[in-house]
């Protein structure tokens, strides 16, 4: 550890969005506790945030106790025997087993933005997009039901995508 050097980061952080997200990750510590915070604050993108911000102060404690795990990790995935392997790794090792499995095998992690754009069919997340069918169609029936007449549209959450919902838009100019 370089004391100077961190100083020297400390200083050059001053008045950046790093400094306010630093802020805003006090503060939720502060109102909720250490023990709270860590139960149901760090999820995928805040412990990521941590593991940057140790590599920006402390480049060589990431390198020795984040990069070189992850590779340990990864390399213990890798040679695993069996068809099916369960995996249980703490949080920080994620990001870095991910990207090696992804180089390993010819995929994109999905932290990477992607140059050519999204595939909306291949990367839809069905999961929520089938729960929002299925919450839009309860809605809909029990809206219906208690004001006892039909329902208005189909269509699910309003939005300026849907042609139904754009029918004023579009006969405009006739």
């Amino acid at each position: 550890m370089n004391i100077p050097e961190y100083f020297l980061k400390r200083f050059q952080y001053v008045n950046t969005e790093y400094s306010n997200e630093n802020r805003d990750n006090y503060d939720m510590l502060d109102n909720v506790g250490s023990q709270a915070f860590s139960e149901k604050c760090l999820d995928t993108y805040r412990v990521n945030w941590y593991i940057q911000a140790t590599d920006i102060f402390f480049p060589k404690f990431k390198k020795v106790f984040v990069d070189e795990r992850d590779k340990e990790l990864f390399q213990q995935i890798d040679q695993a025997k069996g068809d099916k392997i369960v995996v249980l790794v703490n949080q920080w090792h994620m990001e870095g087993i991910e990207h090696r499995w992804c180089a390993r095998y010819g995929q994109v992690p999905r932290s990477v933005e992607f140059p050519e754009g999204i595939n909306p069919i291949g990367d839809f997340n069905l999961r929520e997009g089938l729960f929002t069918v299925m919450y839009n169609s309860l809605q809909r029936e029990i809206k219906s039901k208690n004001t006892g007449g039909k329902p208005a549209t189909h269509a699910d959450w309003i939005n300026g995508y849907f042609r139904e919902s754009n029918f004023q838009y579009e006969h405009r100019d006739m």
